[in-house]
């Protein structure tokens, strides 16, 4: 199966196409607050390199989060885009967890990536395998929460860890959704239209007040 996947939920900008052979083509730039100029001609080169077609691939996958609310947003509505004019499947992969995804790393008790100022959004491993559903917490909890364990994480050097505190550092990357997707034999959305990113926290506006100026 080969699969265009795409990995926005962050500051990272990855496409690629995977199959189960491996990594076919990958393009991948830090784009911080740019995916929205980024991301459909990272596309259109990649495809140009691997020399394929959207007709020659089975399906999308796609980092759903949760992460920036730019980032998934413009990621998610570029491959509706794609799928609703192509009609391929897309594939809603869990950004978290694919985090982990070909790292040559012992299975971590958590599972975390920096989300604003002193936040981070987490899972915590189950005793028989899989993940517990994702927490959105407070650095400071999170901390007292993780003490003796070990963790892989992304940006969490944003947020000054203790030296005690048991961190191996991971990123996103466009060949992690896809492998990730493949491996755990992940399936389509089954309603194009109501699939929406896993933002996990409502956005808010924050207006600015005359205490800001």
């Amino acid at each position: 199966m080969k699969l265009l996947a795409i990995e926005t939920a962050y500051d990272v900008c990855g496409v690629a196409v995977v199959s189960e052979a491996g990594v076919v083509a990958l393009e991948e730039q830090l784009a911080p607050r740019s995916h929205s100029e980024v991301l459909a001609p990272s596309v259109e080169r990649l495809l140009n390199t691997a020399d394929y077609r959207f007709s020659d691939l089975e399906g999308i996958a796609i980092s759903v989060g949760p992460g920036s609310y730019t980032g998934l947003r413009v990621g998610m509505s570029y491959a509706k885009g794609v799928a609703f004019g192509t009609g391929l499947p897309v594939i809603p992969v869990p950004t978290l967890p694919s985090l982990l995804e070909g790292e040559e790393i012992e299975p971590p008790d958590w599972v975390a990536a920096w989300s604003h100022g002193r936040n981070v959004y987490a899972m915590q491993r189950q005793e028989k395998g899989g993940w517990n559903e994702v927490q959105f917490m407070g650095w400071d909890d999170f901390s007292t929460q993780v003490r003796g364990l070990t963790v892989a994480g992304y940006l969490l050097d944003r947020l000054q860890p203790a030296s005690d505190m048991m961190i191996a550092q991971t990123c996103p990357s466009a060949v992690k959704v896809g492998k990730f997707a493949l491996r755990m034999r992940l399936t389509p959305a089954a309603d194009l239209a109501a699939l929406v990113p896993d933002y996990h926290q409502e956005y808010q506006i924050r207006l600015a007040t005359h205490a800001d100026s």
